[in-house]
């Protein structure tokens, strides 16, 4: 018989593991089209604000998978639609079920990438009342019925791909300027 210590952990860790993959998917999604776009006179700063938020992300994350290997669990499938995100998961050979509502996990989400961008998480729209639609952040296949998620492994504790890009050619121009 699991305790419901046990099982609230279980919910607690599957729960940050959803969370921090989607904030992960968002932030680089946007890295990539602040760097891409060609609208801001300094996209480098913005693009590595966020990039930041994707390396904290991405060493939670890791974290999450270690306690993940140490309790047994492994999320085989999620499935987002408009009622919610939806994770399939074993833990020690039992299959179980986590839900979250989407508004909840909206909510969530917002006040995380605040956090993990360094900014303020007790504004008063992080709180009760949520965002207009028109500035909300956008996830992953929102709009569309259940989908299960995609994953794409990489090293989660070294910065996102577009960073290391940029920091690349940065870093490459330097050498050959003072050359």
């Amino acid at each position: 018989m699991i305790s419901s210590t046990t099982a609230q952990n279980e919910s607690s860790l599957v729960r940050s593991y959803l969370l921090l993959t989607f904030i992960q998917k968002v932030f680089e999604r946007d890295s990539l089209i602040l760097e891409e776009s060609g609208v801001l006179k300094t996209p480098g700063l913005y693009v590595e604000m966020i990039n930041a938020g994707v390396d904290r992300t991405g060493i939670l994350l890791s974290e999450v998978k270690h306690e993940f290997n140490k309790c047994h669990i492994r999320v085989l499938d999620i499935q987002q639609n408009h009622s919610g995100v939806h994770a399939t998961y074993t833990s020690k050979g039992n299959k179980k079920l986590f839900s979250m509502a989407m508004p909840v996990f909206r909510k969530e989400m917002y006040e995380r990438m605040r956090a993990y961008l360094g900014l303020s998480t007790s504004m008063p729209h992080t709180a009760a009342s949520p965002l207009p639609e028109k500035h909300r952040p956008e996830f992953p296949d929102s709009r569309s019925t259940s989908k299960p998620l995609r994953f794409v492994e990489r090293s989660l504790v070294t910065s996102s791909s577009a960073y290391k890009h940029k920091s690349l050619r940065l870093a490459a121009s330097a050498a050959s300027g003072s050359a």
